[in-house]
């Protein structure tokens, strides 16, 4: 037989013709179950890296939009929030800018009665009024007592033992001087709790008064700048590096928070290895369906393995067979998980309560499907599937010609 140009064809037809020219029950029963939880777990897959997609990109433009850009001043001004006030003011001039505040940003040691070891935080002095974690002039006032106030984030918060109204130390660790470390002690009124559902400040963060920052003896100056709406972020950060140039160094929040996107990616890798198991074991349904076709189709095997189709054809011929239930498999999950992605994201149908949507940044979840992620996933599949067609392929091309025809 021959194995020229035409050999490939003669291949997949002769494949077809294992496949959907059966007669038996067990072999279309065995195919469609390989065919369905391959498809079911390629969707699976599809629908857990749009979440994660959609979810972390949703999260980005809701801090993109709350404080987009962070100018820390350099020089003397780093230490002096007068003169960063007077910076500030430069900076709301730029077109495109929206609320700019001055806050000065230390670190320290909480402690209280019910966790005297303390616990690390970081301070971040604000006027009433600036937008930080929530904090309100009323919460940030000094008290009859003349007990400056602390708001710090709810896990912190669990960990110290305290509610509102109580009291607790700040150790604030201060620039170092010639002589050494400095650091200076406040006593200081819990004033409310804030809660981002990002543990990263809501176990270790905490807001003062700007003033209270500045007694303490003050900390990094930072000035958080806000896009107006609609503004470009990017045309933003240029403008305003061009006012600055060397007195300040302008970030955004993607980078202050790479933390968070980098446990984002974390979570959706190892949702897809999880949920990999899935199309892995689905694998096995279309093993065992190659070794179904192998056993019922000996005799036809020894035929054209007897008239010139050699055993590395033979292997191809089963290959194919296998490869053709992984890849309609894969392609009936890749659209399956993609259709239900865009109804939940057209349809809102993961959605949040307004009290968990604050927490959460968004209303409800968009389900974003990548390109690069379904070749992943496509990828992924074929390759498993290869890999557990090879074996059964290879028993198929090690039949022998004469015993088979003599069984059979």
């Amino acid at each position: 037989m021959s194995s020229g140009a035409g050999g490939g064809s003669v291949d997949w037809w002769i494949a077809a013709r294992y496949l959907f020219g059966a007669r038996s029950r067990l072999l279309s029963g065995t195919a469609r179950s390989a065919l369905g939880s391959t498809a079911l777990g390629v969707a699976s897959m599809v629908i857990s890296m749009a979440l994660m997609s959609g979810y972390s990109d949703s999260v980005r433009s809701r801090l993109l939009e709350a404080g987009p850009l962070l100018v820390q001043p350099l020089g003397d001004v780093a230490q002096d929030p007068v003169a960063a006030d007077r910076l500030a003011e430069r900076l709301r001039t730029v077109p495109g800018t929206g609320t700019v505040a001055v806050t000065v940003a230390g670190q320290g040691l909480l402690a209280s009665g019910g966790n005297r070891a303390g616990v690390d935080v970081v301070t971040r002095g604000v006027l009433p009024g600036a937008s930080s974690f929530g904090a309100n002039e009323a919460q940030l006032a000094r008290d009859d007592a003349g007990a400056d106030a602390i708001v710090v984030g709810r896990e912190l918060q669990r960990a110290l033992g305290v509610s509102e109204g109580d009291r607790v130390s700040l150790t604030a660790i201060l620039p170092p001087a010639s002589s050494g470390p400095r650091f200076a002690f406040r006593t200081l009124r819990i004033a409310g709790a804030f809660e981002t559902g990002f543990s990263e400040y809501d176990r270790g963060y905490a807001v003062v008064h700007r003033e209270t920052a500045v007694a303490l003896g003050g900390g990094q100056v930072v000035i958080e700048v806000a896009t107006a709406p609609g503004a470009s972020v990017s045309a933003v950060q240029e403008r305003i590096e061009e006012l600055v140039g060397a007195e300040a160094l302008v970030t955004d929040w993607r980078l202050s928070n790479r933390g968070i996107f980098a446990a984002f990616r974390l979570q959706k890798w190892g949702l897809f290895l999880i949920l990999g198991l899935i199309v892995l074991v689905s694998t096995f349904n279309i093993a065992s369906a190659l070794v179904v076709l192998v056993r019922e189709r000996g005799r036809d095997t020894a035929v054209l393995a007897a008239l010139g189709l050699g055993p590395r054809r033979v292997r191809r011929v089963f290959l194919l067979g296998g490869m053709s239930l992984g890849v309609a498999g894969t392609a009936l999950g890749l659209g399956l998980g993609s259709l239900i992605s865009v109804i939940i994201t057209r349809y809102e149908l993961v959605r949040f309560d307004p009290g968990v949507a604050e927490i959460y940044f968004i209303s409800s979840v968009p389900f974003d499907v990548r390109t690069l992620d379904l070749l992943a996933v496509a990828g992924f599949s074929l390759l498993v599937t290869a890999l557990a067609c090879w074996w059964p392929a290879r028993l198929g091309a090690a039949v022998e010609p004469a015993r088979a025809l003599r069984w059979e």
